[in-house]
């Protein structure tokens, strides 16, 4: 069976999944090369087609992530903003809000605008999903509409995570948490036996993942960009001071009503409210308030869910489960035996979710995922083409390395920074090693040499480490033995992980983001740290994505050279070929 599964929204995404299998997984900004770009998939659907020589119509099923996704345009524009769109959706919000008798109690109001606003879906939705599916026909090229199925948002993370990562254990609770999507913020299922219950659904404008995103925005950052920014600053807080940050700012705006979220305000209300609060605190203290606000939330829901069911098995997806300081503070529960986090998990991860729905429905059990890999590759052949099209030989000094592994673990440990661009795009916001700016992670000087020359990032944020499997007890404490191949968690640090990762891990709490690398997910990479150790005694190294500031992580030879022209950069090893800049 194959399945097409798309996902039209902020950095939209395809997968293809054949015979319970996912193939690929590309987002349009891969092509684009607009981060988190909004453009509908179209140039992604379109190498998917051609890698695997198929046609449109040759899909048993093509689903689309999101049943409210009919009642937006379909953007085929490259020149798309999503600060527009937000601002557009937040004025709207607060005008229909605002028709209703500001005296009465918010939860009066929201109740009658749920009504309303499901009505008024419920009546429009076969109109616009016509209209949808006929635009999407036309646009595909497809001739059968049977083959089109729209998915709920929140089941495509949960499935994502469920079915990707299944171990052996049958019985699970699966949580979900985003911003929102098709009218949801949170959702808890409880799976037994391949069956799915939904145990718990919070309203969408009880979202906390909306409060985060609004207090990125009034911070004077991106929401659904720079969250990673507020979590990072967070632990630069005082507990002092963030403590009155957070009794002042949000201390009573959610709660629990069983396994559900409340909140004494609509999110889209959120940057109204923060905007008022905000000036009268310092900005490390907002960030230090919300994160330890978010994880108080959390921690709280997840344990009232495991002792409601008695399940210690569980999976997490969701944009909001990207916050690896508060995965950490999960991972540690002693409530939890096994812990599952879907790797890059927001928005970007649904369509992998949305082909593991179909396949389940239709089919069967879906295949778990050995690496995420799924995005574009080179051949040598490929790579010399292109050098010579460009002729880098005239600019630049050109070497056809064999063991191109063992030269770069080389400058490595001669504390050069090398870009590496091998095999398989890894799918996702994280790099994870195949498009990759590699450092020894040993040196505090290679921190400021990559952010400087190349990433300029905000000076609190720290870089990560890969670390082989076999040396991570050495620099990282993990007593539970957590697997951590994507690095969508956080560690504490040994003394010697102090030591040996300085450059890799956060300048003030001491925590690793690292990626454990195992051989068989990774095995050329995993012989590269090899010879690294070899040279070194350091069993990992730095690994930051391989792009400029504001780029997505590049995925063709011309990405990587315009990154590459573009900084600082000496050394850039594409496939077998290292490439140096002339002194």
């Amino acid at each position: 069976m194959k399945i097409l599964s798309i996902y039209p929204g902020h950095c939209s995404t395809v997968a293809y999944l054949k015979d319970g299998e996912i193939i690929d997984c590309i987002s349009e900004e891969k092509f684009n090369n607009i981060k988190n770009s909004l453009s509908f998939p179209l140039k992604s659907i379109k190498w998917i087609l051609k890698k695997n020589n198929l046609n449109i119509n040759d899909f048993d099923k093509i689903g689309i992530v999101g049943k409210t996704t009919v009642f937006y345009d379909i953007r085929t524009s490259e020149n798309n903003s999503f600060e527009s769109v937000l601002n557009e959706k937040e004025n709207l919000l607060k005008k229909i809000y605002r028709y209703i008798d500001v005296n009465l109690k918010f939860e009066t109001k929201e109740n009658i605008l749920k009504k309303l606003q499901l009505k008024k879906y419920n009546k429009n939705f076969p109109r616009r999903k016509k209209y949808y599916f006929r635009k999407i026909m036309e646009l595909l090229e497809l001739k059968d509409e049977n083959k089109l199925e729209l998915i709920d948002h929140h089941e495509c993370h949960a499935f994502g995570a469920y079915y990707g990562l299944k171990n052996n254990v049958n019985n699970a609770l699966v949580f979900t948490l985003d911003g929102q999507g098709d009218f949801s913020c949170a959702k808890i299922y409880k799976v037994v036996d391949n069956q799915w219950t939904l145990l718990a659904n919070t309203w969408w404008k009880y979202s906390i993942g909306e409060l985060y995103s609004s207090v990125t925005k009034v911070m004077g950052m991106k929401p659904l960009e720079h969250e990673y920014k507020i979590m990072g600053l967070a632990a630069y807080s005082n507990k002092k001071y963030f403590q009155k940050a957070k009794k002042d700012i949000f201390e009573g705006l959610f709660w629990l009503e069983g396994l559900e979220f409340r909140s004494k305000i609509p999110s889209y209300a959120f940057s109204d409210y923060l905007s008022k609060k905000i000036p009268y605190h310092r900005f490390d203290n907002i960030a230090g308030a919300l994160q330890d606000y978010l994880e108080e939330l959390v921690i709280e829901w997840i344990k009232k869910a495991i002792k409601k069911t008695g399940i210690k098995n569980i999976y997490l997806g969701g944009g909001v489960f990207m916050n690896v300081k508060l995965n950490k503070k999960i991972q540690e529960l002693p409530e939890v035996e096994n812990v599952n986090f879907m790797p890059s998990c927001g928005d970007e991860s649904t369509p992998i979710g949305g082909a593991y729905y179909l396949y389940n429905k239709y089919k069967s059990i879906p295949k778990p995922f050995k690496n995420i890999y799924f995005g574009i590759s080179y051949t040598n052949d490929e790579i010399e083409e292109f050098i010579k099209s460009k002729k880098l030989e005239n600019r630049f000094k050109v070497e056809f390395v064999q063991d191109i592994e063992k030269r770069i673990a080389t400058l490595l440990s001669e504390n050069k920074i090398v870009a590496r661009f091998r095999d398989r795009c890894e799918w996702g916001a994280r790099s994870l090693g195949n498009r990759a700016i590699l450092g020894n992670p040993s040196r505090m000087e290679t921190f400021f040499e990559i952010n400087d020359r190349i990433k300029q990032r905000d000076f609190w944020m720290p870089f990560a480490p890969t670390i082989l499997d076999k040396y991570a007890k050495l620099y990282l404490k993990n007593p539970k033995n957590i697997k951590a191949p994507y690095m969508i968690t956080a560690f504490d640090s040994t003394e010697l992980g102090r030591e040996k990762f300085k450059a890799a891990m956060h300048q003030r709490d001491k925590t690793l983001r690292a990626q454990i690398l195992e051989k068989e997910f990774n095995e050329k990479y995993y012989n590269l740290i090899e010879y690294f150790y070899e040279l070194t005694g350091i069993g990992g190294v730095l690994n930051t994505s391989f792009n400029l500031h504001g780029y997505p992580l590049v995925a063709t030879p011309e990405q990587a050279l315009f990154t590459f022209e573009n900084s600082n950069l000496e050394y850039l090893a594409l496939e077998n070929f290292l490439i140096i800049k002339k002194k």
